[in-house]
């Protein structure tokens, strides 16, 4: 059984930033799963931010080593001399103090993300020779930094997890022959109590906002939605933005076609659970997303989605069941679809049930600890007394 099964030392989870987005969340909670399976368990950080808050609420020990960033590449060779030193010794710095720290509490090292921090912490756990275990929740992109990557997963990771098949099967063979697939887990919620007949259906867009969550793709079906006569309010954000061009090119679209007073902006928040209960359709038309958190959140809340066909999603949401799949840059196809569901209440309810009864057989915490010792137990770790 799962829960008679402990390993001696320590589980190292390596997040890739110290802020409440996916990759970061998934390894702070993966520590809190699996924490009474060992001796004791670190959250090791490259920078500071809200996560810190959070573990140190969840009682979960820090390691932290801040990595610094100048944006050298982009900055011409002046700048690049004058902030090569301080990156260079902030990653040195980060390297050797986590080896030290592996070698003074040995146990397992899992690194969450193909992230700046990735080259640094599978180096202090090969130097630390402790095992090493590598999430990779990013799709592939191909190109030089990508390969770069998955070579040294390949020469200093024992074994990969991938949250979803489908993002598995675009990497290289030499990954997928020493991984295994884990789906990220969240408690399902009790059913929302329904919003009251008078007001206006609100779909939101619950991410850190770029074009890589598709920000351009749901202003637009906004738009279309707003042209057509739907009622309708919405919202996006709660994750930041990716750039200030970003935010400019949002904010001047949305003054250029009047959404101003029907589009609210939501900028970095440290939970998302207020605007999840005032939201009847998430809607996520992200161009690359390998198994997204938010579509996690929507399913256990009982709230319908109407997401991008990429990547993982369609492992997720079944289609016309929980809600509905449209190529990722149709903004014709997401104003359809979102239209359907805020026109017919009793389908957006029938919907939002079948995906929390998804959500509860497919984020199972039980699976996903039992699939994480599984993998532990293959590795060169010390097994210490029952739990």
């Amino acid at each position: 059984m799962a829960d008679a099964f402990r390993f001696a030392g320590c589980l190292y989870s390596a997040a890739p930033w110290a802020n409440l987005t996916g990759a970061p969340l998934c390894a702070l909670e993966h520590l809190q799963a699996l924490q009474p399976h060992f001796d004791e368990v670190c959250l090791v950080l490259p920078d500071a931010g809200d996560l810190e808050v959070r573990a140190a609420a969840a009682q979960i020990p820090i390691w932290r080593s801040p990595l610094v960033f100048r944006g050298l590449r982009a900055g011409g060779p002046a700048r690049l001399l004058r902030g090569l030193v301080p990156v260079v010794r902030s990653r040195w710095s980060y390297l050797r103090g986590l080896a030290r720290r592996l070698r003074e509490r040995p146990g397992l090292l899992h690194v969450h993300s193909r992230a700046p921090h990735l080259p640094y912490a599978l180096l202090a756990g090969w130097l630390a020779r402790v095992p090493v275990v590598a999430t990779i929740h990013e799709p592939w992109t191909g190109g030089a930094e990508a390969w770069f990557d998955a070579l040294l997963i390949r020469c200093f990771a024992d074994r990969v997890v991938f949250p979803a098949a489908a993002v598995a099967d675009a990497y290289p063979r030499f990954l997928r022959r020493r991984s295994m697939q884990a789906r990220y887990f969240a408690a399902v919620l009790p059913a929302r109590p329904p919003r009251a007949a008078a007001d206006r259906p609100r779909i939101g867009l619950p991410a850190r906002l770029g074009h890589r969550k598709g920000v351009d793709v749901f202003l637009e079906a906004c738009r279309r939605l707003r042209d057509d006569g739907v009622a309708f309010e919405a919202w996006m954000g709660g994750g930041g933005w990716e750039s200030e061009e970003a935010r400019r090119s949002a904010t001047d679209y949305m003054a250029r076609h009047g959404l101003v007073d029907v589009v609210a902006a939501v900028d970095l928040v440290p939970g998302l659970d207020p605007w999840y209960a005032r939201t009847d359709v998430v809607v996520l038309p992200s161009r690359r997303d390998p198994l997204p958190r938010v579509v996690m959140e929507a399913m256990c809340r009982g709230i319908p989605v109407v997401a991008a066909r990429v990547d993982g999603i369609p492992e997720m949401v079944v289609d016309g069941e929980t809600g509905f799949l449209v190529a990722s840059e149709d903004a014709a196809g997401f104003a359809e679809a979102v239209a359907r569901l805020l026109a017919d209440p009793e389908r957006r309810a029938r919907m939002g049930a079948a995906a929390r009864e998804r959500a509860r057989r497919l984020f199972s915490q039980d699976a996903y600890v039992a699939a994480m010792l599984d993998l532990y137990r293959g590795l060169p770790l010390s097994e210490g007394s029952p739990a």
